[in-house]
C-alpha cells in the first residue's frame, strides 16, 4: 500500500477518472465527498499516525484519515490521506479544488454529510461559485428554524424549501427514518434509566 500510494498515486487516480469519464458519457459534474479513519495498532505516532477524533471508537491508537471523492454509482475519482489528528472539514476543499483544476472542470455540485458542513466550509464553497448539497439534521439547526420546520407538517415524502440566510434548506420527512430516530431515542433512554 505504501508503494501504491508513493509512487503510483496519480496512475491510479488518471485511470480511475478516465474510466469513470467513458461510463458517465465525458459528463462529470456532480461529486460525493466523505471521510474515514483507519487506526494501526501501535504504541507511538509518526508524523501521519496520530491519535485523533476515531470513528471506530479508537481515540488511543494512531490513525489516518482518508478522504474519498467519488462521482455518480460511486465510482472513485481522487483521495488524499492525512494525518490522523486533522479536523476532517479541513480535508474536503484542498481535494476538490485540486481535482476540478486537474482536469479543468469548470462547475461541480458537492455532496457530503453533515459533519464538513462547517460555516467556513460554506463560505469557500460560495467565494469559489461551487453549489453544493450537505445532509444535515434538525437539532443541528437554530431555535428559529427548528419551529419553522417543525410547523410545515411535513407527510411521508414530501419535501419544502426553506430559506436560511444566503441558503436553501430543502426539507424532507421520511416516516421510516422518523421510526429509526424515535427508535434510537428510546434506547438511549433506557440505558440511561438502567444507568441510574
Amino acid at each position: 500500500m505504501d508503494k501504491l500510494h508513493s509512487k503510483q498515486k496519480e496512475t491510479v487516480q488518471k485511470i480511475s477518472y478516465e474510466h469513470t469519464w467513458l461510463i458517465l458519457n465525458s459528463e462529470i459534474s456532480v461529486v460525493f465527498y466523505d471521510v474515514t479513519t483507519i487506526c494501526f495498532e501501535l504504541d507511538n505516532e509518526d508524523e501521519l499516525r496520530k491519535t485523533g477524533f476515531s470513528k471506530e471508537g479508537k481515540h488511543q491508537n494512531p490513525q489516518i484519515i482518508l478522504g474519498l471523492l467519488v462521482s455518480k454509482n460511486g465510482y472513485p475519482l481522487a483521495y488524499k490521506v492525512f494525518e490522523g489528528n486533522k479536523f476532517e472539514g479541513h480535508t474536503m476543499l484542498p481535494i476538490i479544488d485540486t481535482f476540478k483544476e486537474k482536469y479543468n472542470l469548470h462547475q461541480l455540485v458537492i455532496i457530503a454529510d453533515s459533519g464538513l458542513l462547517s460555516s467556513s466550509n460554506v463560505e469557500e464553497l460560495q467565494e469559489k461559485k461551487y453549489e453544493f448539497i450537505f445532509g444535515t439534521r434538525i437539532k443541528s439547526e437554530s431555535k428559529s428554524i427548528k419551529e419553522k420546520v417543525l410547523a410545515l407538517r411535513l407527510k411521508n415524502g414530501e419535501t419544502e424549501i426553506i430559506e436560511k440566510d444566503n441558503l436553501k434548506l430543502n426539507i424532507t420527512y421520511s416516516e421510516s427514518r422518523a421510526k429509526k430516530g424515535k427508535l434510537n431515542r428510546e434506547r438511549g433512554l433506557k440505558k440511561t434509566r438502567k444507568a441510574n
